[in-house]
């Protein structure tokens, strides 16, 4: 049996592939989500932000519990497996919806089977990679993840642009996309982990130091701010642009992103967590100005790719930045709290923001978030120096 596959382990490659099927069919769906949601369901922006708010609400709520539950049954695959699946299975239904409340129960099992996967699949691909090169393999599969997500809403455009408002072509396509994933599967093994805790998932507070607790509070806030991106993505409709160019800006912030994400961890490991992290929202609020005052389609094009490079400084600089703030024997209560309250800022981001840009306009939403950012930032200074002290 051959052990390696282009230069990495038989289980890392599988499930680098895994994840480039799937983020390639998710991609292809988010990225057409918001012009779906308002030409086809005519539905407006309090109800895609109270869909797109719960759904990511619940997936950060799924993972306090998903970790744990990896760590205690030892079986990683199968539950990796099964949040998969219930993602693929949603997509075909979206042929079938006509009312905001399908769309609504389509999202929130796609996103619970999102929150199931996460934590075990990296479990196991931290498991099958070899420890010196643990490295290559976690950037191996990121690289795949990051492909998909961007060959996804550009076959999303391609598919607009031939075929106007051929939206159900792009469900199918998305679909057996998805398919490949789930087979990819078949060929990953489970691994064991030598020591398994199966801890008890409490979420305590209590031993956690006054700056993790403020930290918290924080994070909480700037999630508050973190409006839903298919909600911004109705920004471009107000140009009058063709349903088919939506994508298009998606794929800007998704290039962005995956061009910086891999770049922010060494950043911050020189010049300290918490510039990186101030950085990052500072970008997000830069976006959140040049799409307030998008009068020009180069000016919303900036925005999104200013976004996208906003949220990949943040996303994993903030969980470094946890660890630091926490001793190791509390840290998987430390990341439990963290995306407790991640998924808490979504769930009233999303519900919120919908409603502000239903009501008083796009304008009101975003400078509400931006508000928010302003403010957490100043409380966000007053934590530690540039690079918290790790606990012992």
């Amino acid at each position: 049996m051959i052990k390696k596959l282009f230069g990495v382990e038989r289980n890392v490659f599988f499930m680098g592939l895994v994840s480039f099927f799937n983020d390639f069919s998710n991609e292809m769906i988010v990225s057409v989500f918001p012009a779906f949601f308002s030409s086809v369901l005519k539905s407006g922006a309090a109800s895609l932000g109270f869909i797109e708010g719960v759904a990511d609400g619940i997936s950060n709520l799924t993972k306090v519990f998903s970790g744990r539950l990896s760590d205690k049954t030892q079986k990683r695959k199968m539950l990796a497996l099964s949040g998969y699946i219930l993602s693929v299975a949603t997509r075909p239904f979206y042929l079938i919806s006509s009312v905001a409340s399908h769309i609504l129960g389509i999202r929130v099992i796609d996103r619970i089977g999102k929150g199931i996967r996460e934590a075990p699949r990296d479990a196991l691909l931290s498991l099958s990679a070899n420890p010196e090169h643990i490295g290559r393999s976690f950037g191996f599969h990121r690289a795949m993840d990051s492909l998909g997500s961007i060959l996804g809403p550009l076959t999303a455009f391609l598919i607009l642009e031939r075929f106007p408002g051929a939206f159900n072509t792009v469900f199918i396509t998305a679909f057996f996309v998805g398919i490949l994933a789930l087979f990819s599967f078949v060929f990953i093994k489970e691994v064991q982990a030598v020591h398994a805790r199966g801890e008890k998932i409490r979420l305590r507070l209590t031993s956690h130091t006054k700056e993790f607790k403020r930290f918290l509070g924080i994070i909480f806030l700037l999630s508050l701010a973190n409006l839903p991106i298919a909600l911004l993505l109705l920004r471009t409709q107000d140009l009058g642009l063709r349903v088919s160019f939506i994508p298009l800006f998606y794929l800007f912030y998704s290039v962005a992103y995956t061009l910086l994400s891999t770049k922010a961890g060494h950043l911050a490991d020189k010049v300290g967590d918490k510039p990186v992290i101030l950085g990052g929202y500072l970008l997000m609020g830069l976006a959140y100005l040049l799409l307030i005052y998008d009068q020009t389609l180069v000016a919303l094009a900036v925005g999104f790719i200013v976004l996208g490079v906003g949220s990949a400084t943040t996303d994993s600089v903030q969980r470094s930045f946890a660890a630091r703030l926490t001793s190791p024997e509390e840290r998987g209560n430390a990341y439990g709290l963290l995306n407790a309250a991640i998924g808490f800022g979504l769930l009233i981001s999303g519900i919120v923001g919908g409603l502000l840009w239903q009501n008083f306009g796009a304008t009101t939403a975003l400078t509400f978030g931006l508000a928010l950012i302003l403010i957490a930032l100043i409380a966000f200074g007053l934590i530690g120096g540039k690079r918290a002290r790790i606990q012992p």
